[in-house]
Order: structure tokens, then C-alpha cells, then sequence
């Protein structure tokens, strides 16, 4: 099902390398130079498309992708599991030398800068809030009955961040809790040093008009302790994106998306997709919103309430759906969509809508 979470192994990273052989042990043979085969990953999947193409690929080739010429030449130490991808940045000049440098995030809260080519840690930092720490599996209480085993502990950073190389800022959620508070946090952090861009970090909140699960007033509120940040984070046009699912289906909650400006991290847009409903999750199995050159965003919601009043076809409820959605001023507007004919048998069985990507 698309909205557990696989555990995730403490990170290994593997690069291109060459190996020489005497009688005893292979040596690796790491050059001091940056390898000038690399390129940026600086999203998850590659690009907006999410589709994991590498199409800039010149160096791998069934000759040399073996056992005697291509291999793993170190494993890098962090601090907690990894759920979200690693990233990397390209020849990024760092005081007087040119690197490609790998982020890495854990679920303590956690982001490492490594060295993509000698394994050289420049700098880590934890990104947890004073006086709190990163949530743990037994925090969720009333999810899967109080068995909740999507996670195997902590759940800190657990989305893919996303960079941008112009601005050399890593946006990624954090999330926080003393065990009865809980809090989310969107950070935007300088890719060279780890310091906090100003404005950073931004507490994540939001409330729609509706009387869906858990409104009060006909209102919605987000949820910091239910609500999931499992998904990939999205930069679009100067907007980052930030999706959200739930813990094993523990409810009260709804699916969200939420925007907010990359430069000021103000809060641009606030989309609930059963805001006269339930559930919603976007979860896409970690991967993130995918979206196309004029601008719009795809994704994929798992379950949830579909229409309203009857009226499958009524937008304001788009649960078990794909979605095309097209920002507009402050808000998302739904230009076209996909519900499986057979959506409540689905939401019945706990038969989620799966990923998508752009092909």
C-alpha cells in the first residue's frame, strides 16, 4: 500500500570510481580532483518529472559497470535512518576549492554536507527545535491502534528536501515535539555552511473553511501531530511546496498542500483536497508533486472522500484522484482530474490510488 513507509537502511552512497587489484585487497583510488562526471540531483527523481531519468549519463556503459572497475568506495556515517533521498550538488565552490557535495537528511533532524568523490564531512548540523526532539513512532497513539509501525523510531526529516543552486538554499521540514506539543517546521538553510536563511525556520500551519473530519466552526486546521510530511518537497517558479499524508490512517485528518515563498518563506497558498470530507493522504510512496513547463503540478491523492452531496463530480472533496493543478494568484485550481469509477470500493479496502510521474 502507498502509504506505508519501508524502513529505511542507514545510507550508503556509492559513486564512480576506479579500483586497483593487487594480491591481498582491492585499494579504492579516490582523486583529489572532483569527478567531472557528476551532475546535480538537486530534487528527488532527478527532475519535476519524477521520472528518475539520468539523460545526461556519459560515463556508465556495459563495458565498464563490473565488478572489477565500478564499486562502492565508502560508506558515509549518520546519525538516524534516512527515508529521503540524498542530493547532490555539482561543482559548488566552497572557500577556494570546487566540490560536488552530497546532502543528506535523517529522521533525527539531521542534515549532512559530505564530500561526493573523498567522504570528507564539511559541515553537520541538527536542526531540531530547543528544548525538543524528533517525534518517535510510539508518539503517534492512536494510529494502526497504537501499533503504529510505518517507522521504526524517529521521524524527524523524513520528505526529500529540495535545492536551489542559484540562491544555495536546502528547503526540508523538520518535524518537532516535547511529547505532548507537536510542531513542523520548514526550514531554508545555506547549502555551504548550514546556517538559517532569514526568515527560516517558519512554523507550518493552516486552516480552510469546511465541516469535514475534525472542523470546528466550519473550519479546518492542519494537524502537526497527524499530519504526515512524507512526500518529496517541490520548488516551482519561486514556490516551495510541501505535501502532506497521516500515520496509518489515524484520523481526524485531511491531505494538504500548502506553498510558501522561497525567498521570504511566507506562506503563499493553502489547498485541503476533502475539505467537506476525510483522510486524503498524499503520500506517492515519497515521491514528490511532478509538474510540467507551463507551470502546473500533478499528484496523486490515496484515498479520501470523493464529491459532495452525492455528486461525485463536485471538486470540492478529490479524494482516491489524480489531480492537475494550476496555480493561480494565491490559490490551487483543479484543471483537470481522474477518479476511478470504482473510488468507493477502493477507499472501502483501503486500496489506495498509487505514484505518479510525468512521461
Amino acid at each position: 500500500m502507498i502509504k506505508r513507509t519501508i524502513t529505511a537502511l542507514l545510507v550508503i552512497a556509492s559513486f564512480i570510481g576506479c579500483k586497483k587489484k593487487d594480491n591481498s585487497h582491492p585499494t579504492v583510488v579516490i582523486p583529489y580532483k572532483p569527478n567531472s562526471q557528476h551532475i546535480s540531483v538537486l530534487t528527488q527523481h532527478n527532475n519535476l518529472s519524477r521520472a528518475g531519468l539520468n539523460n545526461q549519463e556519459t560515463a556508465l556503459n556495459v563495458s565498464n559497470v563490473n565488478t572489477s572497475k565500478f564499486g562502492k568506495l565508502f560508506s558515509l556515517a549518520v546519525d538516524a535512518q534516512v527515508y529521503s533521498q540524498p542530493l547532490v550538488v555539482a561543482n559548488l565552490q566552497l572557500a577556494s576549492e570546487v566540490r560536488n557535495v552530497v546532502y543528506i537528511a535523517t529522521v533525527n533532524n539531521s542534515i549532512y554536507a559530505y564530500d561526493g568523490d573523498t567522504g570528507y564531512l564539511f559541515w553537520k548540523k541538527n536542526y531540531t527545535a530547543p528544548g525538543m526532539r524528533a517525534p518517535l513512532n510510539s508518539d503517534m497513539t492512536g494510529a494502526c491502534g497504537g501499533q503504529y509501525q510505518d517507522f521504526s523510531g524517529q521521524m524527524g526529516i523524513v520528505g526529500t528536501p529540495v535545492i536551489d543552486s542559484v540562491s544555495q538554499t536546502i528547503y526540508f521540514v523538520a518535524r518537532n515535539t516535547n511529547g505532548n506539543t507537536f510542531i513542523q517546521y520548514l526550514h531554508a538553510v545555506n547549502i555551504l555552511d548550514g546556517s538559517e536563511r532569514p526568515g527560516s525556520p517558519v512554523a507550518i500551519t493552516a486552516s480552510v473553511p469546511g465541516n469535514g473530519d475534525g472542523s470546528s466552526n466550519n473550519v479546518v486546521s492542519f494537524d502537526p501531530q497527524r499530519n504526515n510530511q512524507r512526500a518529496a518537497l517541490t520548488l516551482l517558479n519561486g514556490v516551495v511546496y510541501v505535501t502532506f499524508s497521516s500515520h496509518c490512517d489515524w484520523g481526524p485528518y485531511h491531505g494538504w498542500i500548502l506553498g510558501y515563498n522561497a525567498s521570504t518563506l511566507q506562506q503563499q497558498l493553502v489547498y485541503n483536497d476533502t475539505p467537506n470530507g476525510g483522510d486524503g493522504g498524499i503520500w506517492e510512496s515519497g515521491t514528490g508533486m511532478a509538474a510540467d513547463a507551463q507551470g502546473n503540478l500533478y499528484v496523486v491523492i490515496g484515498n479520501g472522500t470523493v464529491g459532495a452531496n452525492g455528486d461525485p463530480t463536485n471538486l470540492i472533496n478529490r479524494g482516491e484522484s489524480a489531480l492537475k493543478l494550476s496555480p493561480s494568484s494565491n490559490s490551487l485550481t483543479i484543471s483537470s482530474y481522474f477518479t476511478p469509477t470504482n473510488f468507493q470500493f477502493l477507499e472501502d479496502n483501503d486500496l489506495d490510488y498509487g505514484t505518479m510521474v510525468l512521461s
